[in-house]
């Protein structure tokens, strides 16, 4: 089976390890822009919850994190996903980029 990882910005050659956790990170903010959606109409939070949150941390080498820490990425993916269209495959590997690239810098000020 092929995955179709998302694209890397220009010039930079990524390890494919990274490029996994940035696609689990695009499918997490894929799966909250839903949810959110989903709740507006009625539908309970968790009808289209992915939870690679544990998968994505230990990709990431972020282990024990506590509640606050878990906290603080569900409030992190709402603020990078406000502006997302989801038809817009490029904004969204963008932020994905972003986000994992901000998780970077959360991790390491600890």
């Amino acid at each position: 089976m092929q995955t179709n990882f998302p694209k890397q910005p220009s010039l930079v050659k990524i390890p494919q390890a990274i490029e996994l956790t940035i696609f689990l990170i695009q499918q997490e903010l894929k799966s909250r822009i839903i949810t959110k959606k989903l709740h507006q109409l009625g539908f309970d939070k968790n009808v289209c919850f992915s939870g690679f949150s544990t998968l994505i941390f230990s990709m990431m080498g972020l282990h024990n994190c506590s509640d606050e820490f878990y906290q603080w990425y569900l409030n992190q993916l709402d603020v990078f996903c406000k502006d997302i269209n989801l038809s817009d495959d490029e904004a969204l590997t963008q932020q994905a980029f972003d986000f994992y690239v901000h998780l970077l810098m959360e991790k390491s000020s600890k």
